[in-house]
Protein backbone atom coordinates (compact mmCIF):
# COMPACT_ATOMS: atom_id res chain seq x y z
CA UNK A 1 0.00 0.00 0.00
CA UNK A 2 1.13 3.53 -0.70
CA UNK A 3 -0.26 5.25 2.40
CA UNK A 4 1.95 6.63 5.12
CA UNK A 5 2.03 4.29 8.15
CA UNK A 6 0.56 6.94 10.47
CA UNK A 7 -2.46 7.43 8.20
CA UNK A 8 -2.98 3.72 7.99
CA UNK A 9 -2.82 3.48 11.78
CA UNK A 10 -5.42 6.26 12.09
CA UNK A 11 -7.64 4.48 9.59
CA UNK A 12 -7.42 1.23 11.54
CA UNK A 13 -8.21 3.02 14.79
CA UNK A 14 -11.27 4.71 13.27
CA UNK A 15 -12.49 1.43 11.88
CA UNK A 16 -12.03 -0.23 15.22
CA UNK A 17 -14.22 2.44 16.77
CA UNK A 18 -16.85 1.83 14.15
CA UNK A 19 -16.61 -1.88 14.87
CA UNK A 20 -17.75 -1.27 18.43
CA UNK A 21 -20.81 0.54 17.14
CA UNK A 22 -21.79 -1.98 14.50
CA UNK A 23 -21.11 -4.97 16.71
CA UNK A 24 -23.43 -3.48 19.30
CA UNK A 25 -26.34 -3.62 16.90
CA UNK A 26 -25.74 -7.00 15.27
CA UNK A 27 -27.00 -10.33 16.48
CA UNK A 28 -25.33 -13.70 16.58
CA UNK A 29 -28.25 -15.53 15.05
CA UNK A 30 -26.95 -18.93 13.93
CA UNK A 31 -29.76 -19.18 11.39
CA UNK A 32 -28.80 -16.09 9.39
CA UNK A 33 -28.95 -16.48 5.60
CA UNK A 34 -25.86 -16.95 3.43
CA UNK A 35 -26.20 -13.36 2.23
CA UNK A 36 -25.86 -11.82 5.67
CA UNK A 37 -22.82 -11.37 7.83
CA UNK A 38 -23.60 -11.16 11.54
CA UNK A 39 -20.54 -12.28 13.49
CA UNK A 40 -17.80 -10.24 15.08
CA UNK A 41 -14.93 -9.42 12.71
CA UNK A 42 -12.40 -7.85 15.03
CA UNK A 43 -10.21 -10.89 14.34
CA UNK A 44 -10.10 -9.89 10.67
CA UNK A 45 -7.90 -6.87 11.33
CA UNK A 46 -4.29 -7.61 10.40
CA UNK A 47 -2.30 -8.89 13.41
CA UNK A 48 0.32 -6.19 12.88
CA UNK A 49 -2.34 -3.56 13.42
CA UNK A 50 -4.08 -5.29 16.32
CA UNK A 51 -0.93 -5.16 18.40
CA UNK A 52 -0.83 -1.40 18.03
CA UNK A 53 -4.47 -0.56 18.66
CA UNK A 54 -5.54 -2.94 21.42
CA UNK A 55 -4.71 -0.45 24.16
CA UNK A 56 -6.42 2.42 22.36
CA UNK A 57 -9.62 0.52 21.66
CA UNK A 58 -9.99 -0.60 25.27
CA UNK A 59 -10.91 3.04 25.97
CA UNK A 60 -13.99 2.59 23.80
CA UNK A 61 -16.42 0.47 25.74
CA UNK A 62 -19.44 -1.04 24.05
CA UNK A 63 -21.79 1.11 26.06
CA UNK A 64 -19.96 4.24 24.91
CA UNK A 65 -20.13 3.08 21.31
CA UNK A 66 -23.86 2.51 21.50
CA UNK A 67 -24.43 5.78 23.32
CA UNK A 68 -22.52 7.85 20.78
CA UNK A 69 -23.03 6.00 17.47
CA UNK A 70 -22.95 9.08 15.25
CA UNK A 71 -19.58 10.12 16.56
CA UNK A 72 -18.06 6.73 15.96
CA UNK A 73 -19.64 6.38 12.55
CA UNK A 74 -18.20 9.79 11.71
CA UNK A 75 -14.80 8.47 12.79
CA UNK A 76 -15.26 5.47 10.53
CA UNK A 77 -16.19 7.75 7.63
CA UNK A 78 -13.13 9.94 8.17
CA UNK A 79 -10.74 7.01 8.43
CA UNK A 80 -12.26 5.24 5.43
CA UNK A 81 -12.11 8.41 3.32
CA UNK A 82 -8.36 8.63 3.98
CA UNK A 83 -7.85 4.96 3.25
CA UNK A 84 -9.33 4.93 -0.28
CA UNK A 85 -6.68 7.34 -1.58
CA UNK A 86 -4.77 5.60 -4.39
CA UNK A 87 -7.35 2.80 -4.45
CA UNK A 88 -8.34 0.40 -5.89
CA UNK A 89 -5.13 -1.57 -6.00
CA UNK A 90 -5.07 -3.24 -9.41
CA UNK A 91 -3.46 -6.70 -9.31
CA UNK A 92 -0.44 -7.18 -11.54
CA UNK A 93 -0.41 -9.58 -14.47
CA UNK A 94 2.74 -11.54 -15.24
CA UNK A 95 3.66 -11.86 -18.92
CA UNK A 96 0.09 -11.28 -20.03
CA UNK A 97 -1.91 -8.53 -21.72
CA UNK A 98 -5.69 -8.12 -21.72
CA UNK A 99 -8.05 -6.12 -23.90
CA UNK A 100 -11.64 -5.05 -23.27
CA UNK A 101 -14.54 -3.78 -25.34
CA UNK A 102 -18.33 -3.50 -25.09
CA UNK A 103 -20.79 -4.98 -27.57
CA UNK A 104 -24.59 -5.13 -27.68
CA UNK A 105 -26.84 -8.11 -28.32
CA UNK A 106 -29.48 -7.59 -31.03
CA UNK A 107 -32.78 -8.40 -29.29
CA UNK A 108 -32.87 -6.03 -26.29
CA UNK A 109 -29.65 -4.14 -26.93
CA UNK A 110 -28.17 -5.90 -23.89
CA UNK A 111 -24.60 -4.78 -23.21
CA UNK A 112 -21.80 -7.33 -22.99
CA UNK A 113 -18.35 -6.40 -21.77
CA UNK A 114 -15.61 -8.57 -23.23
CA UNK A 115 -12.28 -9.36 -21.60
CA UNK A 116 -9.78 -11.21 -23.78
CA UNK A 117 -6.07 -11.84 -24.31
CA UNK A 118 -4.40 -9.19 -26.44
CA UNK A 119 -0.89 -8.50 -27.70
CA UNK A 120 1.96 -6.93 -25.75
CA UNK A 121 2.36 -4.53 -28.68
CA UNK A 122 -1.17 -3.23 -28.03
CA UNK A 123 -0.27 -2.51 -24.40
CA UNK A 124 3.01 -0.82 -25.25
CA UNK A 125 1.58 1.25 -28.11
CA UNK A 126 2.05 4.95 -27.30
CA UNK A 127 -1.47 5.60 -28.57
CA UNK A 128 -3.05 2.85 -26.50
CA UNK A 129 -5.98 3.85 -24.28
CA UNK A 130 -6.75 1.85 -21.17
CA UNK A 131 -10.41 1.03 -20.70
CA UNK A 132 -11.95 2.47 -17.51
CA UNK A 133 -12.93 0.22 -14.64
CA UNK A 134 -16.49 1.56 -14.74
CA UNK A 135 -17.76 1.74 -18.30
CA UNK A 136 -20.07 4.66 -17.48
CA UNK A 137 -17.83 6.28 -14.88
CA UNK A 138 -19.62 7.92 -11.98
CA UNK A 139 -22.98 6.76 -13.28
CA UNK A 140 -21.91 3.16 -12.67
CA UNK A 141 -20.34 3.75 -9.26
CA UNK A 142 -23.31 5.83 -8.10
CA UNK A 143 -25.65 3.04 -9.11
CA UNK A 144 -23.67 0.61 -7.00
CA UNK A 145 -23.62 3.03 -4.05
CA UNK A 146 -27.40 3.53 -4.22
CA UNK A 147 -28.01 -0.18 -4.16
CA UNK A 148 -26.13 -0.78 -0.90
CA UNK A 149 -27.43 2.49 0.64
CA UNK A 150 -23.96 4.04 0.81
CA UNK A 151 -25.43 7.30 -0.46
CA UNK A 152 -27.82 7.47 2.49
CA UNK A 153 -24.96 6.73 4.92
CA UNK A 154 -22.65 9.32 3.37
CA UNK A 155 -20.30 6.55 2.23
CA UNK A 156 -20.62 6.95 -1.55
CA UNK A 157 -16.92 7.85 -1.70
CA UNK A 158 -16.13 4.19 -0.96
CA UNK A 159 -17.22 3.43 -4.52
CA UNK A 160 -16.97 6.84 -6.24
CA UNK A 161 -13.22 6.48 -6.71
CA UNK A 162 -13.90 3.50 -9.00
CA UNK A 163 -15.29 5.95 -11.57
CA UNK A 164 -11.75 7.16 -12.31
CA UNK A 165 -9.98 3.83 -11.91
CA UNK A 166 -8.33 1.91 -14.74
CA UNK A 167 -9.37 -1.59 -15.71
CA UNK A 168 -5.82 -2.45 -16.68
CA UNK A 169 -7.18 -3.57 -20.06
CA UNK A 170 -6.42 -2.05 -23.45
CA UNK A 171 -9.59 -0.49 -24.86
CA UNK A 172 -10.63 -2.21 -28.10
CA UNK A 173 -7.29 -3.97 -28.49
CA UNK A 174 -6.93 -6.90 -30.89
CA UNK A 175 -7.73 -10.42 -29.72
CA UNK A 176 -4.61 -12.58 -29.51
CA UNK A 177 -4.61 -16.37 -29.34
CA UNK A 178 -2.09 -17.20 -26.63
CA UNK A 179 -2.30 -20.96 -27.20
CA UNK A 180 0.88 -22.75 -28.22
CA UNK A 181 -1.28 -24.42 -30.85
CA UNK A 182 -2.30 -21.78 -33.39
CA UNK A 183 -5.13 -24.01 -34.60
CA UNK A 184 -6.75 -24.14 -31.16
CA UNK A 185 -9.80 -21.87 -30.89
CA UNK A 186 -10.19 -19.58 -27.87
CA UNK A 187 -12.66 -20.71 -25.20
CA UNK A 188 -15.56 -18.45 -24.23
CA UNK A 189 -17.24 -17.98 -20.86
CA UNK A 190 -20.58 -16.13 -20.96
CA UNK A 191 -21.14 -14.80 -17.44
CA UNK A 192 -24.20 -13.48 -15.57
CA UNK A 193 -23.89 -10.93 -12.75
CA UNK A 194 -25.73 -11.15 -9.44
CA UNK A 195 -28.79 -9.31 -8.14
CA UNK A 196 -27.80 -5.63 -8.25
CA UNK A 197 -24.54 -6.34 -10.05
CA UNK A 198 -23.26 -5.14 -13.41
CA UNK A 199 -20.75 -6.02 -16.12
CA UNK A 200 -17.94 -4.01 -14.45
CA UNK A 201 -17.80 -5.08 -10.82
CA UNK A 202 -15.67 -8.19 -11.46
CA UNK A 203 -13.34 -6.47 -13.93
CA UNK A 204 -10.09 -7.45 -12.18
CA UNK A 205 -11.30 -11.03 -11.73
CA UNK A 206 -12.29 -11.32 -15.40
CA UNK A 207 -9.01 -9.68 -16.41
CA UNK A 208 -7.21 -12.46 -14.57
CA UNK A 209 -9.27 -15.11 -16.35
CA UNK A 210 -8.65 -13.48 -19.74
CA UNK A 211 -4.91 -13.48 -19.05
CA UNK A 212 -5.11 -17.28 -19.10
CA UNK A 213 -6.37 -17.33 -22.67
CA UNK A 214 -10.14 -17.16 -22.10
CA UNK A 215 -12.64 -14.73 -23.59
CA UNK A 216 -14.99 -13.65 -20.82
CA UNK A 217 -18.30 -12.08 -21.85
CA UNK A 218 -19.89 -10.28 -18.89
CA UNK A 219 -23.57 -9.76 -19.69
CA UNK A 220 -25.32 -6.73 -18.15
CA UNK A 221 -28.94 -7.77 -17.83
CA UNK A 222 -31.90 -5.58 -18.78
CA UNK A 223 -34.43 -7.15 -16.41
CA UNK A 224 -34.04 -4.41 -13.80
CA UNK A 225 -31.58 -6.30 -11.59
CA UNK A 226 -28.44 -4.52 -12.81
CA UNK A 227 -27.34 -1.70 -10.50
CA UNK A 228 -27.44 0.48 -13.60
CA UNK A 229 -27.30 -0.08 -17.34
CA UNK A 230 -27.51 2.09 -20.45
CA UNK A 231 -30.15 1.12 -23.01
CA UNK A 232 -29.67 1.49 -26.79
CA UNK A 233 -31.50 4.84 -26.78
CA UNK A 234 -28.95 6.23 -24.31
CA UNK A 235 -31.28 6.25 -21.31
CA UNK A 236 -30.23 4.81 -17.96
CA UNK A 237 -32.16 1.92 -16.49
CA UNK A 238 -31.56 2.01 -12.77
CA UNK A 239 -32.01 -0.97 -10.48
CA UNK A 240 -35.72 -1.74 -10.23
CA UNK A 241 -36.68 -4.98 -8.55
CA UNK A 242 -40.32 -4.42 -9.56
CA UNK A 243 -39.70 -3.98 -13.29
CA UNK A 244 -40.55 -7.67 -13.78
CA UNK A 245 -41.76 -10.57 -11.68
CA UNK A 246 -39.11 -12.96 -10.41
CA UNK A 247 -40.00 -15.55 -13.03
CA UNK A 248 -39.85 -13.01 -15.84
CA UNK A 249 -36.52 -11.72 -14.53
CA UNK A 250 -34.99 -15.17 -14.59
CA UNK A 251 -36.46 -15.94 -18.01
CA UNK A 252 -35.12 -12.66 -19.46
CA UNK A 253 -31.70 -13.28 -17.97
CA UNK A 254 -31.50 -16.83 -19.33
CA UNK A 255 -32.61 -15.67 -22.78
CA UNK A 256 -29.88 -13.00 -22.82
CA UNK A 257 -27.25 -15.59 -21.93
CA UNK A 258 -28.45 -17.91 -24.68
CA UNK A 259 -28.43 -15.06 -27.17
CA UNK A 260 -24.85 -14.21 -26.19
CA UNK A 261 -23.81 -17.85 -26.63
CA UNK A 262 -25.26 -17.83 -30.15
CA UNK A 263 -24.35 -14.28 -31.23
CA UNK A 264 -20.85 -13.68 -29.87
CA UNK A 265 -18.89 -16.43 -31.69
CA UNK A 266 -20.15 -15.15 -35.05
CA UNK A 267 -19.58 -11.51 -34.08
CA UNK A 268 -16.06 -12.17 -32.81
CA UNK A 269 -15.15 -13.92 -36.02
CA UNK A 270 -16.62 -11.03 -38.03
CA UNK A 271 -14.89 -8.24 -36.08
CA UNK A 272 -11.66 -9.88 -34.91
CA UNK A 273 -11.29 -12.92 -37.22
CA UNK A 274 -11.25 -14.95 -34.00
CA UNK A 275 -12.76 -18.41 -33.80
CA UNK A 276 -14.42 -19.46 -30.54
CA UNK A 277 -13.96 -22.98 -29.23
CA UNK A 278 -15.40 -24.46 -26.05
CA UNK A 279 -18.22 -22.30 -24.70
CA UNK A 280 -19.49 -22.36 -21.13
CA UNK A 281 -21.93 -20.24 -19.14
CA UNK A 282 -21.55 -19.14 -15.56
CA UNK A 283 -22.66 -16.67 -12.97
CA UNK A 284 -22.36 -15.25 -9.49
CA UNK A 285 -25.19 -15.39 -6.94
CA UNK A 286 -28.44 -14.72 -8.87
CA UNK A 287 -26.38 -15.07 -12.03
CA UNK A 288 -25.87 -18.76 -11.24
CA UNK A 289 -29.55 -19.78 -11.46
CA UNK A 290 -29.70 -17.64 -14.60
CA UNK A 291 -26.88 -19.71 -16.09
CA UNK A 292 -28.46 -22.98 -14.94
CA UNK A 293 -31.77 -22.05 -16.55
CA UNK A 294 -30.01 -21.08 -19.77
CA UNK A 295 -28.15 -24.40 -19.88
CA UNK A 296 -31.27 -26.40 -19.07
CA UNK A 297 -33.30 -24.58 -21.70
CA UNK A 298 -30.70 -24.72 -24.44
CA UNK A 299 -31.29 -26.69 -27.62
CA UNK A 300 -29.67 -30.10 -27.92
CA UNK A 301 -27.17 -28.76 -30.44
CA UNK A 302 -26.24 -25.79 -28.20
CA UNK A 303 -22.60 -24.75 -27.90
CA UNK A 304 -22.85 -24.78 -24.09
CA UNK A 305 -20.37 -27.37 -22.81
CA UNK A 306 -20.36 -26.64 -19.08
CA UNK A 307 -21.34 -24.50 -16.10
CA UNK A 308 -19.12 -22.43 -13.78
CA UNK A 309 -21.03 -21.20 -10.73
CA UNK A 310 -19.95 -18.90 -7.90
CA UNK A 311 -22.10 -18.89 -4.73
CA UNK A 312 -25.26 -19.95 -6.59
CA UNK A 313 -28.41 -18.37 -5.11
CA UNK A 314 -30.42 -21.52 -5.78
CA UNK A 315 -33.33 -20.25 -3.67
CA UNK A 316 -34.05 -17.69 -6.40
CA UNK A 317 -35.13 -20.26 -8.99
CA UNK A 318 -38.83 -19.50 -8.46
CA UNK A 319 -39.74 -23.16 -8.77
CA UNK A 320 -38.25 -23.41 -12.27
CA UNK A 321 -34.89 -24.99 -11.39
CA UNK A 322 -33.59 -28.22 -9.84
CA UNK A 323 -33.18 -28.15 -6.05
CA UNK A 324 -30.03 -27.65 -4.02
CA UNK A 325 -27.72 -30.62 -4.42
CA UNK A 326 -29.03 -31.58 -7.87
CA UNK A 327 -26.78 -32.82 -10.63
CA UNK A 328 -26.47 -30.98 -13.92
CA UNK A 329 -27.06 -32.45 -17.38
CA UNK A 330 -23.75 -30.94 -18.49
CA UNK A 331 -20.36 -30.83 -16.70
CA UNK A 332 -20.38 -28.24 -13.92
CA UNK A 333 -18.25 -26.84 -11.12
CA UNK A 334 -19.62 -24.84 -8.19
CA UNK A 335 -17.41 -22.69 -5.93
CA UNK A 336 -18.82 -21.57 -2.57
CA UNK A 337 -17.83 -18.98 0.02
CA UNK A 338 -17.69 -19.60 3.75
CA UNK A 339 -21.32 -18.45 4.10
CA UNK A 340 -22.71 -20.58 1.30
CA UNK A 341 -20.68 -23.59 2.39
CA UNK A 342 -22.07 -23.22 5.90
CA UNK A 343 -25.56 -23.17 4.38
CA UNK A 344 -24.65 -26.43 2.57
CA UNK A 345 -25.15 -25.04 -0.93
CA UNK A 346 -24.22 -27.70 -3.49
CA UNK A 347 -24.81 -28.08 -7.21
CA UNK A 348 -23.64 -30.17 -10.13
CA UNK A 349 -20.71 -32.55 -10.52
CA UNK A 350 -18.30 -30.79 -8.19
CA UNK A 351 -18.59 -28.31 -5.34
CA UNK A 352 -15.45 -26.67 -3.99
CA UNK A 353 -15.47 -24.51 -0.85
CA UNK A 354 -13.07 -21.57 -1.18
CA UNK A 355 -11.83 -21.22 2.37
CA UNK A 356 -11.64 -17.68 3.69
CA UNK A 357 -13.76 -16.27 0.86
CA UNK A 358 -17.00 -14.35 1.33
CA UNK A 359 -19.70 -13.59 -1.23
CA UNK A 360 -17.89 -10.44 -2.41
CA UNK A 361 -14.69 -12.35 -3.17
CA UNK A 362 -16.26 -13.62 -6.39
CA UNK A 363 -16.33 -10.04 -7.66
CA UNK A 364 -13.76 -7.30 -6.98
CA UNK A 365 -15.25 -5.96 -3.74
CA UNK A 366 -12.21 -6.79 -1.54
CA UNK A 367 -9.97 -4.79 -3.91
CA UNK A 368 -12.03 -1.58 -3.97
CA UNK A 369 -10.52 -0.30 -0.71
CA UNK A 370 -7.91 -1.49 1.81
CA UNK A 371 -8.71 -4.81 3.45
CA UNK A 372 -9.21 -3.16 6.82
CA UNK A 373 -12.12 -1.18 5.34
CA UNK A 374 -13.74 -3.95 3.33
CA UNK A 375 -13.46 -6.54 6.07
CA UNK A 376 -15.05 -4.20 8.57
CA UNK A 377 -17.87 -3.54 6.10
CA UNK A 378 -18.37 -7.30 6.05
CA UNK A 379 -20.22 -6.85 9.32
CA UNK A 380 -23.02 -5.40 7.19
CA UNK A 381 -22.48 -7.01 3.80
CA UNK A 382 -20.27 -10.05 3.02
CA UNK A 383 -17.73 -8.00 1.08
CA UNK A 384 -14.36 -9.56 1.86
CA UNK A 385 -13.23 -12.71 3.62
CA UNK A 386 -9.96 -13.19 5.51
CA UNK A 387 -8.16 -14.85 2.59
CA UNK A 388 -5.96 -12.79 0.29
CA UNK A 389 -8.36 -11.56 -2.44
CA UNK A 390 -5.72 -11.69 -5.17
CA UNK A 391 -4.94 -15.29 -4.26
CA UNK A 392 -8.66 -16.14 -4.29
CA UNK A 393 -9.05 -14.71 -7.80
CA UNK A 394 -5.91 -16.43 -9.05
CA UNK A 395 -7.00 -19.87 -7.84
CA UNK A 396 -10.54 -19.42 -9.15
CA UNK A 397 -9.25 -18.28 -12.55
CA UNK A 398 -6.72 -21.10 -12.82
CA UNK A 399 -9.32 -23.72 -11.86
CA UNK A 400 -11.91 -22.35 -14.29
CA UNK A 401 -9.31 -22.22 -17.06
CA UNK A 402 -8.45 -25.88 -16.54
CA UNK A 403 -12.13 -26.87 -16.46
CA UNK A 404 -12.99 -24.99 -19.65
CA UNK A 405 -10.14 -26.69 -21.48
CA UNK A 406 -10.60 -30.28 -20.27
CA UNK A 407 -14.35 -30.21 -19.42
CA UNK A 408 -13.67 -32.67 -16.61
CA UNK A 409 -14.74 -31.62 -13.08
CA UNK A 410 -12.87 -34.60 -11.62
CA UNK A 411 -9.54 -33.42 -13.02
CA UNK A 412 -6.92 -32.84 -10.29
CA UNK A 413 -5.92 -29.58 -11.98
CA UNK A 414 -9.46 -28.22 -11.49
CA UNK A 415 -9.38 -29.02 -7.77
CA UNK A 416 -5.76 -28.17 -6.98
CA UNK A 417 -6.13 -24.71 -5.39
CA UNK A 418 -4.61 -24.37 -1.91
CA UNK A 419 -7.75 -22.62 -0.69
CA UNK A 420 -10.09 -25.27 -2.08
CA UNK A 421 -11.89 -27.78 0.10
CA UNK A 422 -13.56 -30.66 -1.75
CA UNK A 423 -17.21 -30.84 -0.68
CA UNK A 424 -19.03 -33.02 -3.19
Amino acid sequence: MKHQPNLFFITALCLSAAFHVIDGFTSCDPHSTPLSRRSSTMHMLPPTLLSGIDDATTLLTRSQAITYPLGFLAAFRTGAAISVINQPQMPKLVNAAVGSTVLRLPTYGTRVRLFYPTTSEAVNDSNAVMAPYCTDGLQTSNGMARLVKFDALGLSFLLAHLANASSGCVADGPIHNTSSNDDEDLPLLVYSHGYGGNMDMATYFFRNMASKGIIVAAVEHTDGTASSTILPDGSERKFNEYLMTGRRQLTRRASELLEAVDFLPKELERIYATKVGTTMVGGHSYGAPSAIMAANGAAEDSRIAGLILHDPALGMGYGMLPPNGAKSKIPSVTYTSDEYNKAKVRYGDLTLHVRGAYHGNFVDAPLWAPSVVMRTLSLLIPAAGPSNPVEVHEELAESASEFIRNKNPASPTVQSGKLFEFIA
